[in-house]
């Protein structure tokens, strides 16, 4: 009579796949941890404003002129945009953010949009971090993103699938929708006006814990307005950024001289959600 084979070595690969197992975990946890404190004693400088304000440039050539890292946007987590709604509904620690994009915010610049509305939990994990806002006039912002992808002003309502820049992109697509910020929107161009507001909002909450600096006076002096920000805060100019200052780091737009025809109803949307505010940044 043939014998069953033994179902032991099963049982002892089974048990030792579990030890394994919980070891990683392990590891895993107290290397997180260890992490977690050390970033919790640095000192970045967070360049904070929403999208296409002119963060990228003035984040690219504060690091050039300063010769210090930086991050110019967490690109890893444009593949993860549910994530904001993770940390939103609490599913997803900031804690657990931070650590799966401990390279990013192990940089002394740390540039990223998305961070903008996190702005309380930032403060809260890095107690040594500076804050800098970066804003623009909002119809010239919104405008400049729906430049960026190639998305008329004057529409109700977009079908993602119909325009090939925001069916590429699930990131866009929720800076497209602010309901899971807590505003139902009128339009697509209401949603991106209310993004511009929050973040009006939350410096004019607390206008003393952020480094303000305009667009527009970036543009008109851009040397100046960079190394002022360096001096600011308390880094050494250590480059000479003259030959750079004009570098397109993003994709430049078409202006506009006539907003009201370029965005038809829709400007009823961002003056209602932004003229308070734009005024009182003498917009």
């Amino acid at each position: 009579m043939s014998r069953k084979p033994s179902s032991i070595p099963n049982k002892i690969f089974t048990k030792l796949k579990m030890v394994i197992v919980i070891a990683l975990k392990k590891i895993r946890s107290v290397h997180k941890q260890y992490v977690l404190k050390k970033l919790r004693e640095s000192e970045p400088v967070f360049i904070l404003g929403v999208q296409k304000s002119g963060t990228t440039a003035i984040a690219a050539l504060l690091a050039e002129a300063t010769n210090l890292p930086a991050t110019l946007d967490i690109t890893r987590a444009i593949n993860r945009p549910g994530a904001k709604l993770l940390r939103r509904y609490g599913v997803e620690g900031f804690d657990d953010f931070v650590y799966r994009y401990r390279r990013e915010f192990f940089r002394k610049i740390v540039k990223e949009p998305g961070l903008t509305f996190d702005y309380e939990d930032l403060k809260v994990f890095f107690p040594k971090a500076r804050f800098v806002m970066i804003m623009r006039e909002p119809k010239d912002n919104v405008r400049s993103i729906l430049n960026r992808l190639k998305v008329p002003g004057n529409l109700k309502w977009l079908e993602p699938e119909e325009w090939p820049e925001l069916k590429k992109s699930p990131a866009w697509r929720i800076n497209f929708d602010s309901s899971w910020l807590g505003h139902w929107p009128e339009s697509y161009v209401d949603s991106l006006a209310y993004r511009w507001r929050l973040s009006a909002e939350i410096y004019f909450s607390k206008p003393d814990e952020f480094i303000l600096i305009k667009y527009e006076d970036f543009l008109s002096d851009k040397k100046g307005v960079v190394e002022g920000l360096a001096r600011e805060l308390g880094f050494d100019v250590v480059s000479d950024i003259s030959g750079k200052v004009d570098n397109q780091y993003q994709r430049k737009g078409a202006r506009v001289a006539d907003y009201d025809a370029y965005f038809g109803e829709n400007i009823a949307c961002i003056s209602k959600q932004c003229d308070d505010f734009a005024a009182r940044l003498g917009y």
